[in-house]
């Protein structure tokens, strides 16, 4: 049976050895009762025709925890920072290397390749399945989608240790390859059966998807790994200091948090 543990575990064994991989190893496999609460939402939403209300708060809220090219840019801002106020740094071009891989993980979000911004095809998605734009009306953020953001942005651009930076990238990347994988099915069988799409409109529909599939998220979450290691060479970082299972747990049961409040909201206008 297909799950997003047996989409996201494959990818961490095929990573060299390192402490990142033990820990992610470690951790990862734990957190079955948060990925089970996210499968159940993509299911639900997917079994059948969702009040226009549900798609948008949906929409909305999910967008929240999707949108990272900005937080992605913040953190290599950061790190340019250091040279610009001219911070103590072990390694020059060690510091180039991790912003140079960061970098990579939002050139197709910034269209830089491919042409066309990722907030688009976001935008043409939910528009498409909702009918038209009211989705994006701050009325339809869950205060849980609204707390996910708040902690993502703390851990990633104002938390003094840029290496949390880093290992929140870390586990966005990999969770979100496994997020793609598992949903492109369910929503192309859903557009088709319940909504009627036609093929070329319900792959239109579904780019923002099927772009992220494949080996897209697989490579951003490898570029992660690359700029975590050059930037703990750049800084004479000990990455064995950190721990990365409250990251993981944190990220997961947030992430899990948004999508069982919006699943609940359809459970409570039946």
């Amino acid at each position: 049976m297909t799950n997003l543990s047996s989409i996201i575990l494959p990818v961490l064994k095929d990573m060299e050895e390192s402490y990142l991989k033990d820990q992610l190893l470690k951790f990862l496999p734990n957190q079955e009762e948060s990925f089970s609460k996210i499968e159940k939402s993509f299911k639900q939403l997917t079994s059948k025709v969702q009040d226009k209300e549900r798609l948008q708060r949906f929409f909305h809220s999910w967008s929240q925890t999707n949108n990272s090219a900005m937080t992605v840019a913040g953190i290599s801002n950061r790190m340019t920072m250091l040279v610009h106020k001219k911070q103590p740094i072990a390694d020059k071009e060690a510091l180039l290397q991790s912003i140079t891989s960061l970098n990579r993980i939002v050139d197709e979000d910034l269209a830089v390749v491919g042409r066309v911004l990722h907030s688009q095809l976001f935008y043409t998605m939910a528009t498409n399945i909702c009918t038209d734009d009211d989705w994006l009306s701050r009325k339809y953020l869950n205060q849980s989608a609204y707390d996910f953001k708040a902690w993502k942005d703390q851990n990633s651009l104002r938390n003094k240790d840029i290496m949390i930076a880093l290992l929140t990238t870390l586990i966005h990347e990999i969770y979100t390859h496994g997020e793609v994988e598992y949903i492109l099915p369910k929503f192309e069988s859903w557009l088709t059966n319940d909504y009627g799409f036609s093929e070329e409109d319900r792959d239109k529909t579904l780019a923002w998807i099927s772009v992220h599939c494949g080996p897209t998220e697989k490579n951003h979450f490898f570029f992660a790994v690359s700029s975590i290691f050059y930037y703990a060479k750049a800084m004479n970082v000990d990455l064995e200091t950190y721990d990365l299972e409250t990251i993981i747990k944190d990220y997961l049961a947030k992430k899990s948090a948004v999508m069982e409040d919006v699943m609940e909201i359809e459970e409570l206008s039946l």
